[in-house]
């Protein structure tokens, strides 16, 4: 019963993670055709393009994929500042005939170091399932590890060809902001 609760907990956990890092890197650079959620901006710091995208736009596309994949009940992206991303998810399973429900939440915080963005997760919470977190901070890693290759092939691939590079990330309670420089 343990490993079928760890295994369970782990892919809650790794769901949460990922859905938080692909929702933001496909919506951050990959989607425009909804109107002006990304916003484009011309600074006159050292930063040659600002691109913005607002928490509630975010939100939506997570709760657009929640409702496609059917994998959790309900999610909700958090933004804070200083670079601090959160993702609470709702899943019902079934499990030995019985329905579960469980409140996954992880917390992670995002940076860019050499072009590259870094994920760090600082807390994950399971909710009212009390597993120690040293018997899933290993596939944490590997999901943690996955979802930034995933985020920055997403991010290399956009830039391809214009010049620039991410130079910082910045996460406020209602947006994100890439601020990208020439090379």
């Amino acid at each position: 019963m343990k490993n079928l609760t760890v295994g369970c907990t782990s892919a809650l956990v790794g769901f949460v993670i990922g859905v938080v890092l692909g929702l933001g890197a496909s919506s951050l650079l990959g989607r425009t055709e909804s109107s002006a959620p990304i916003t484009p901006v011309m600074s006159t710091s050292r930063n040659d393009m600002t691109i913005i995208v607002s928490a509630s736009y975010l939100n939506t596309q997570l709760q657009q994929l929640v409702k496609q994949t059917g994998l959790a009940k309900q999610a909700a992206l958090t933004l804070t500042a200083p670079n601090i991303a959160q993702i609470n998810v709702t899943i019902e399973t079934r499990m030995m005939g019985q329905t579960v429900t469980g409140n996954v939440s992880a917390r992670m915080r995002v940076a860019v170091q050499s072009g590259r963005v870094v994920l760090t997760i600082e807390k994950v919470d399971t909710g009212n399932v009390n597993i120690p977190q040293t018997l899933f901070a290993p596939i944490l890693d590997q999901v943690r590890t996955q979802a930034e290759d995933q985020i920055n092939r997403i991010i290399q691939h956009e830039l391809q060809g214009t010049g620039l590079r991410l130079a910082n990330v910045r996460i406020a309670p209602n947006e994100v902001t890439l601020d990208l420089t020439a090379q």
